[in-house]
């Protein structure tokens, strides 16, 4: 994400186009922390613009920390293979003729799962780079920060929600899970149409059942999902304040 498009941490940071009944953008950021974790190169960019020329400025953000690479639970890799629009002056026309949301905010590891859906363009429109992929604890750790008061945890990763939620909830002990987790919605139940799983499982069904296994109660906000975690939520704020 670029940190303004259908970005619901911008509403938060950066002020609501319409504030709900009671609710209100923050107006004051001097004690957040947040960490981007974003692979897509233009994403990328335009985060680190967004959060110093856009938050730090109007919101007293005195430090971010933005990490170019994906999140991988598998640990046996450093780097993975991600696919992404080539961008350059020199791409074919049939690529840079791709709706921008296409060539500038879309990358995947699933390289696969690209090939098929650009089928006879993958090889003309599709970059294949190596990048830094990890766990969210290790991405962390690896920059001297704790996952141990985390929290608020935002997810957009186009239908691969419900994989990092299982990754991520096996690395944290229970205790330390974050009081809030929004995570986008829309694209599992899309995928869950187009390319059901096997066994007839839904991914958005393992998220949610995932959710309330730990304690999340659960409100849906349209094309996204808010958890909020009501068991064992002390001993998550507990974390976060001390």
């Amino acid at each position: 994400m670029d940190g303004i498009s259908n970005d619901p941490m911008f509403e938060m940071y950066g002020g609501r186009k319409q504030d709900h009944v009671g609710v209100q953008s923050f107006k004051d950021l001097r004690n957040w922390l947040p960490v981007m974790i974003e692979p897509v190169p233009t994403n990328f960019e335009a985060l680190i613009e967004t959060y110093t020329e856009k938050i730090a400025k109007t919101k007293n953000l005195g430090c971010a920390v933005p990490i170019n690479a994906a999140v991988s639970y598998d640990s046996s890799e450093e780097t993975c293979p991600f696919c992404h629009t080539n961008t350059s002056e020199s791409a074919p026309k049939v690529c840079t003729d791709l709706p921008d949301w296409k060539k500038f905010q879309i990358g995947t590891l699933d390289c696969g799962y690209s090939k098929h859906y650009h089928k006879e363009n993958f090889d003309l429109c599709i970059v294949q780079d190596p990048l830094p992929c990890s766990s969210i604890t290790n991405l962390l750790a690896e920059r001297f920060l704790s996952s141990e008061n985390i929290g608020m945890v935002q997810i957009d990763i186009e239908g691969y929600e419900y994989i990092l939620l299982e990754g991520f909830m096996k690395e944290l002990p229970d205790h330390l899970l974050p009081p809030v987790i929004h995570f986008e919605r829309k694209v599992m139940v899309a995928q869950d149409e187009i390319y059901p799983l096997q066994e007839g499982k839904k991914r958005l069904k393992i998220a949610e059942d995932l959710m309330k296994s730990k304690g999340y109660a659960l409100h849906h906000e349209g094309e996204d999902l808010l958890a909020i975690r009501v068991s064992g939520f002390r001993a998550s704020f507990d974390n976060v304040m001390s």
